[in-house]
């Protein structure tokens, strides 16, 4: 699982601009992603048409989205925007993505949720899915469930990933977070 490769500053400052993102409404954050899809430059025009909405409303959602400083228009009176910078492009083109994947992993969840008999999935299969779903309450459950076992078997890096994952979908503050917070430090405490 590419999970543990992803996990570096240049992730955190993913998770801060999607965490910026959400400053958008979900028809701006959908502008801002098919954007991401023309490249780091893209015409009105262009993007307008990949949307199918009107060119003013197009504009009038870029230009929340350059308030934000996710783009900038390039020379006022040209119907070029561009990415403040490739991260950002990146980070809307991933979440795009996502958005497109995340379904699927949903309906894989449940359907392994409910399976039963004498293959019945393993809880990594369960616990990775209920994640890519952004399922919170199976991401949870699962990934620790997941982690406690991987700890016990002694698999240090992978009750890490589990508890990362789950520690996504919890609030920082929250006895949740504090549990798992917990069994992170606990396994650096063991190296």
């Amino acid at each position: 699982d590419g999970y543990a490769g992803r996990v570096s500053s240049s992730n955190a400052l993913a998770a801060v601009l999607l965490q910026r993102m959400r400053r958008l409404n979900r028809a701006e954050r959908e502008i801002l992603m098919r954007a991401s899809v023309i490249g780091l430059r893209f015409r009105l025009a262009v993007l307008s048409a990949a949307a199918a909405t009107p060119k003013d409303r197009v504009r009038a959602m870029l230009d929340k989205a350059c308030a934000l400083q996710f783009v900038v228009r390039e020379n006022a009176p040209s119907e070029w925007y561009a990415f403040r910078h490739a991260l950002i492009r990146d980070v809307a083109y991933e979440e795009f993505i996502a958005t497109l994947v995340r379904p699927v992993h949903l309906l894989i969840a449940r359907a392994l949720f409910r399976s039963t008999g004498p293959d019945a999935v393993s809880l990594d299969d369960i616990a990775y899915h209920a994640w890519a779903a952004g399922d919170v309450r199976r991401c949870v459950r699962y990934n620790e469930l997941a982690g406690d076992q991987a700890a016990a078997a002694f698999a240090r890096r992978e009750a890490e990933m589990y508890y990362a994952r789950a520690c996504e979908f919890v609030r920082p503050a929250s006895e949740q977070h504090r549990r798992l917070t917990g069994k992170l430090g606990a396994l650096r405490d063991d190296e």
